[in-house]
């Protein structure tokens, strides 16, 4: 039978906390803060108690031959309600020696985890939007005593989770020969790269390059002249091009079928990292996205609009001789940085032609860098922000996961495994409904205040009276 008291004791003792609140609050931010704390309390007993039951019934339902109690350890628990600390019992194999808290097992706890998952959850939402301490701050509102190192923690871990994630499906292709897979059909692909430099902490290097990847099939108005990115995918990491590009093609080929896509677009900056996509998707052409190529243009010629128009036409024709007279011409007529500029431009041109004159996908790429910004760029490259090389892979791959709407799914659930669960919940009922009267007597004797000065108050009326009624029950 399940013992009820504790839990009643939880609900009197809040219903006395209000009372004094309400005679001895100086105002109603007051009010309000200390009205959530005690729930907090509460809602932190009630939790205990909750876990206690579980704990005994899991006692009371295992082989006594096997399995012996041989103490009681504590564990803490961070919960969206505050800090909890629970006893649970130990126990030991009487056969093999070994030793198991089994309310872990059945509850699914990680071994090293302090958050639980819908903490975990809540921080890292706030962890991929700000800095961590700003996240515990806020954080902090609702669950008193969160540090900004827990934060960190939590994001650390989803990123781990999701690096582990890409590099299996990696090894799966590459290393073991797997095929991929994919079920989704379509028979065009777009994909575009591009890279994004941090600045690194702990390490020789100062800076580091975060590789940045988008597939998708199309775009679609979504209204007031915007397109959107049709079926996107987003992905990223901290890594040598060539082994991003085979944990790219890895997802990418776990999510289309492959064998139905006929054309693939590959838009890049022009950096050699980038261009190697193309060994990796057969049939796919390399693009140099317009974004980057007016960039350079304009860097060349933006003291000299005539030349930059004539350079634009140039390019919009296809004739790279066209483009080395326009070029040929205007470096002639400078000197110092700015025929350096038209020098490299012209460097730029001739490397990437075959990528400019690509046009069936030229019109419709150019994504790439706002989805650099939007997705990592403002919160990785915010003024003072450095990482180490880790935890910055880790921050852009959880970065990418927000992008595609899956974050929820790697802030872990802990699956609860309890055998009986349901003649544990009946178990409770029943005791419940036969402590009921006992209960209500109990509390009305126990409740000067349903008779008192204050027995008109809401909280009596609301709270109290309705907790000290003969039919109250938990569901």
């Amino acid at each position: 039978m399940s013992n009820i008291q504790p839990l009643v004791d939880q609900i009197l003792l809040f219903g006395e906390k209000i009372s004094e609140l309400i005679t001895g609050c100086r105002d109603f931010y007051q009010l309000e803060k200390e009205v959530q704390r005690r729930s907090l309390e509460m809602s932190l007993g009630i939790f205990a108690w909750v876990l206690q039951e579980i704990d005994t019934h899991l006692m009371n339902a295992r082989d006594k031959r096997v399995w012996e109690v041989v103490g009681f350890r504590e564990r803490t628990l961070v919960t969206s309600f505050g800090e909890l600390k629970v006893k649970r019992r130990l126990y030991r194999n009487k056969q093999t020696g070994e030793a198991k808290f089994l309310l872990d097992q059945a509850l699914g706890w990680s071994e090293r985890s302090r958050c639980t998952p819908r903490l975990k959850e809540m921080a890292v939402k706030l962890g991929v939007d700000m800095p961590f301490r700003r996240a515990a701050e806020i954080l902090g509102y609702l669950v008193p005593g969160i540090s900004p190192m827990a934060v960190w923690q939590a994001v650390q871990e989803a990123g781990e989770a999701l690096r582990q994630e890409g590099e299996s499906r990696r090894e799966a292709v590459f290393e073991k020969g797997e095929t991929p897979g994919g079920k989704e059909k379509t028979s065009r692909l777009y994909i575009e790269a591009d890279g994004m430099v941090i600045r690194l902490q702990r390490s020789e290097e100062k800076r580091k390059e975060v590789r940045l990847f988008v597939a998708y099939t199309g775009k679609e108005e979504v209204g007031g002249g915007r397109k959107a990115l049709k079926d996107k995918l987003v992905m990223s990491g901290v890594g040598e091009g060539e082994r991003m590009w085979e944990e790219v093609y890895s997802g990418v080929a776990s999510r289309w079928d492959m064998g139905q896509v006929k054309e693939i677009h590959l838009g890049s900056d022009g950096a050699e990292w980038a261009k190697q996509g193309v060994d990796y998707f057969p049939g796919a052409v390399h693009v140099l996205d317009p974004y980057h190529l007016n960039r350079r243009l304009v860097e060349a010629f933006w003291h000299d609009e005539e030349t930059y128009n004539e350079a634009k036409q140039a390019i919009a024709s296809r004739e790279w001789e066209r483009v080395e007279e326009v070029l040929n011409k205007a470096v002639r007529g400078v000197r110092g940085v700015r025929k350096k500029r038209i020098e490299g431009l012209w460097r730029y041109l001739k490397e990437n032609w075959s990528g400019i004159i690509t046009s069936p996908g030229t019109e419709r790429l150019g994504t790439i860098e706002g989805q650099v910004w939007h997705g990592a760029g403002w919160r990785m490259k915010r003024i003072g922000a450095s990482w180490t090389e880790a935890g910055a892979d880790r921050m852009a791959r959880v970065l990418s996961a927000r992008s595609n709407g899956e974050l929820e799914k790697y802030t872990s659930r802990w699956e609860l495994r309890l055998a009986g669960q349901e003649h544990l919940a009946q178990a409770v009922q029943v005791e419940v409904k036969r402590k009921v009267e006992e209960a209500g007597s109990w509390l009305r004797a126990g409740l000067p205040a349903l008779k008192g000065p204050s027995a008109g108050a809401p909280w009596v009326k609301y709270v109290l009276r309705e907790l000290s009624r003969p039919s109250f029950e938990l569901a």
